[in-house]
């Protein structure tokens, strides 16, 4: 894959991901999007709300979206703040019963919006991307919120997010707008051919919003694994795949890639734990080394397979290959490479091995909690 960044920097501190965030916001010179899962309505939440206004008030166009689960907080104080200073933000899938003006529709009104968005529940923009004056993005696991910063109660969660710099910035804004409005996405679409070569196929910015394009990356996805020779490194806070991906990666193993899978034992969604046990018996049978991370909730997402390198939102899991929108970026770089490897190494190191010998001293109740939970996986 050909160079297309200007600059491309990495951080595994949210921070310094934030604070040159900041910056950037704050000389920002024309237009500014935002589209996050969580921006919530917490001290960094604030932060980032103020910079933008300012940012607004100097005449930078500023847009946000922002997903109707993750976000739903959101919308109890925030969504006024941006809204008395003439910010527009939209949600994206509202969840059924949420309506600016419920109040004021009619029965057959309210059970209308209902069942179409009760279909769509299931649907949910977990994108991380900010864009700063079409040539600047920053994308990766870091929501707007405390959680990994110095702001957060406990110890920051383990993050990853990357900072570019380009003209090809301008493919996540061609993005953006087709969630934002579909009129705006076409007239920009026309502009974006003008003046850029190539596709989403062979662009460094990975997006689903298609369900051809879902299964095309998945299917790359799993290409990659088996055609690996050296490495399968996965940091992932929730682990369960499909099956096809349990399957390669076992083959991999057997023939005598280092598969190795680190995944969050501190977790936000707490029955997840037994969901990922179901798959374990069999990767640690084929050969793969599975680590539990404990320092602190592991909320990164970073892929590993040779020379290829990903960092993004997508998670190793039904919901991100089926349901989620998601993004990730290829690392280009080889210094950034080398930064990458040395953080996975570094963040195995100390951390508690799962052993087939370990698996046989779960009770009986914690193995029949797993078997339970992994019927629900589709969901999860």
């Amino acid at each position: 894959m050909a160079q297309v960044w200007d600059s491309e920097d990495i951080f595994t501190d949210g921070d310094q991901y934030f604070d040159h965030m900041i910056n950037d916001i704050d000389k920002a010179q024309s237009y500014v999007t935002v589209e996050v899962y969580i921006f919530n309505d917490d001290i960094l939440g604030r932060r980032i709300a103020d910079h933008l206004i300012k940012a607004h008030k100097r005449g930078v166009k500023v847009q946000i979206i922002v997903d109707g689960v993750g976000s739903y907080s959101f919308f109890n104080r925030l969504n006024d703040v941006f809204h008395k200073q003439g910010i527009m933000v939209k949600m994206y899938n509202p969840l059924p019963f949420y309506h600016p003006l419920y109040g004021d529709l009619n029965t057959i009104r309210k059970i209308k919006i209902f069942r179409a968005r009760l279909w769509r529940i299931n649907r949910r923009n977990h994108r991380k991307i900010i864009t700063i004056d079409q040539n600047i993005m920053y994308t990766g696991s870091f929501n707007i919120t405390a959680e990994p910063t110095r702001f957060h109660t406990s110890k920051p969660w383990k993050d990853m997010g990357v900072r570019v710099t380009g003209t090809q910035v301008q493919f996540a804004v061609l993005n953006f707008k087709k969630n934002w409005k579909l009129r705006d996405y076409y007239r920009y679409k026309k502009q974006f051919r003008k003046e850029n070569k190539g596709s989403w196929r062979t662009s460094p910015l990975l997006l689903n919003h298609t369900l051809f394009m879902k299964r095309f990356f998945l299917k790359s996805f799993l290409k990659q694994i088996d055609r690996s020779q050296e490495r399968v490194w996965l940091m992932t806070p929730y682990f369960i795949p499909k099956r096809r991906m349990i399957r390669a990666l076992g083959r991999a193993a057997k023939r005598g890639v280092d598969v190795r899978v680190l995944i969050s034992l501190n977790t936000d969604v707490k029955f997840f734990i037994w969901l990922q046990y179901f798959y374990y018996p069999y990767l640690l049978s084929k050969g793969v080394k599975i680590y539990h991370y404990t320092e602190t909730v592991l909320h990164a997402k970073n892929y590993i397979i040779d020379d290829f390198m990903t960092i993004g939102s997508t998670n190793l899991n039904h919901r991100s290959f089926i349901h989620d929108l998601e993004v990730d970026l290829v690392i280009q770089e080889e210094q950034n490479k080398k930064k990458v490897i040395d953080h996975f190494i570094a963040s195995t190191l100390a951390q508690n091995s799962i052993t087939l010998e370990g698996l046989k001293l779960r009770p009986l109740w914690d193995r029949a909690l797993s078997r339970f939970f992994f019927f629900f996986k589709y969901w999860f």
